[in-house]
């Protein structure tokens, strides 16, 4: 007698069932009738893609069989962290949260210098790599992030850049810099006028909207491209198709849902959780019919179930990146800056630019490079093994102490991203071409 593989998830949505590979994400979708055929007589399709397996079916062997291979350590992505001012004072900020001694420090062009040899020293110049200017608000350190762009380009280092800005300060010279340089610009904005300022308010203790929807107004005249990152929190529950009709207006094709922020001043409770993943699915039933590209799902997740390769990795964190702090420290997460500056404890920022060796040998590098679900027994048995990509190991870090423990975010919002994907995969593609 034959058995459905173990690593296979059955869902059944309107009579049809869906029978889904967690490990190399085929998906087969039957009738009931079809169903029911298959333990007696299985075609040799199915015993040869193993939906169906013999009684002796090894199932040790098949995940090993099935285990990705990381053959590339190299480091891809380069955080330089110009400030650690901001001119907002969002509610719930991961950086302001966890700053105690607030040290106002400003990245000098003597310490950018000596990050750009460094990242030179790591990179495969073959390979792309991602300059990401970030803060506190990179902006309030300008002259700074041009010293990195323009030295970067005179010694022909094979460099993108990417900036992560509240959108508050840019001015006419900063717009035609961007255009210049090709720079990929991200503005985070939350909903609504009346959303948005619950949770995003500048030093003043006023509203932020206005002057964030005049900056994306003037990048949009000036031809600028962009994308929205909109923050999922408990002000916006129930509301994240807010965003939508501000995309529309300026044309804005890339966004991307940050899970719920969570810090000392907001806790979100299991309920409020789920009720996010709900309305961020109802969200991305919208934006997927608008052909927007929303990254934490679509572009991620769905992407990866269609071309059938194994989102293994969330993070260029896990071993691929480096952060640069304003004062020269460099660690592997942006994320866990805040835990530096307090140095309450190892947090990961061991070194700093002058280090003559190279990064993807230290030990933290190769501890978070491994770390993959794969890797992870407790996830071995999950549906969202090859699609979640871990999640995030700062909270794994910072809740539990260990970067090896799930990050239960992840977990609540892929046992809905699943099924969800499977049945958006089934209603575009698969529905139209069979009679079930």
């Amino acid at each position: 007698m034959y058995r459905i593989n173990p690593f296979i998830r059955i869902y059944e949505h309107e009579k049809v069932k869906a029978l889904f590979n967690t490990l190399n994400l085929k998906t087969l979708y039957i009738s009931q009738e079809m169903y029911e055929k298959i333990l007696r007589e299985p075609d040799k399709q199915l015993l040869e893609e193993k939906f169906v397996v013999n009684p002796n079916f090894n199932a040790l062997d098949y995940f090993n069989e099935c285990y990705p291979r990381q053959n590339d350590n190299s480091i891809s992505v380069a955080y330089f962290l110009l400030t650690s001012i901001c001119n907002f004072k969002c509610k719930y900020c991961f950086v302001e949260s966890r700053i105690e001694k607030h040290d106002n420090a400003l990245m000098s062009k003597e310490t950018a210098e000596k990050g750009i040899q460094l990242l030179k020293r790591n990179v495969n110049q073959d390979n792309q790599t991602t300059i990401i200017f970030y803060g506190g608000e990179p902006f309030l350190n300008f002259e700074v992030m041009k010293y990195v762009v323009n030295r970067t380009l005179q010694l022909k280092m094979n460099v993108k850049f990417n900036v992560v800005t509240n959108g508050s300060i840019i001015n006419q010279e900063i717009i035609d810099f961007i255009k210049e340089n090709r720079m990929e610009v991200g503005i985070s904005l939350d909903g609504t006028e009346k959303t948005n300022d619950q949770m995003r308010i500048d030093n003043n203790n006023k509203g932020t909207y206005k002057k964030i929807v005049s900056t994306i107004s003037e990048l949009h005249k000036n031809g600028i491209n962009h994308g929205i990152s909109c923050t999922i929190s408990t002000h916006n529950l129930g509301k994240l198709d807010e965003i939508i009709p501000i995309l529309e207006q300026f044309n804005i094709r890339g966004m991307g849902y940050n899970l719920p922020a969570e810090n000392g001043n907001i806790v979100i409770s299991e309920d409020e959780k789920q009720a996010m993943v709900k309305n961020l699915l109802e969200a991305e039933d919208i934006i997927f019919e608008k052909r927007i590209f929303e990254d934490r799902v679509i572009n991620r997740r769905l992407k990866s179930f269609v071309e059938k390769k194994k989102w293994i990795k969330d993070c260029a964190g896990y071993g691929h990146q480096i952060a640069i702090t304003p004062k020269g420290q460099v660690g592997i997460c942006h994320g866990l800056w805040p835990d530096e500056i307090n140095q309450k404890e190892n947090t990961y920022y061991e070194f700093d630019v002058n280090y003559d060796g190279k990064i993807t040998d230290h030990p933290i590098w190769q501890e978070w490079f491994n770390r993959t679900p794969f890797n992870m027994p407790q996830c071995w048995n999950c549906e969202a093994i090859s699609l979640c990509g871990g999640g995030c190991a700062k909270n794994s870090f910072l809740r539990t102490g260990n970067i090896w423990n799930i990050d239960e975010d992840i977990c609540i919002l892929m046992k809905k991203v699943v099924p969800w994907i499977i049945w958006k995969y089934f209603d575009v593609k698969v529905k139209s071409e069979f009679n079930f």
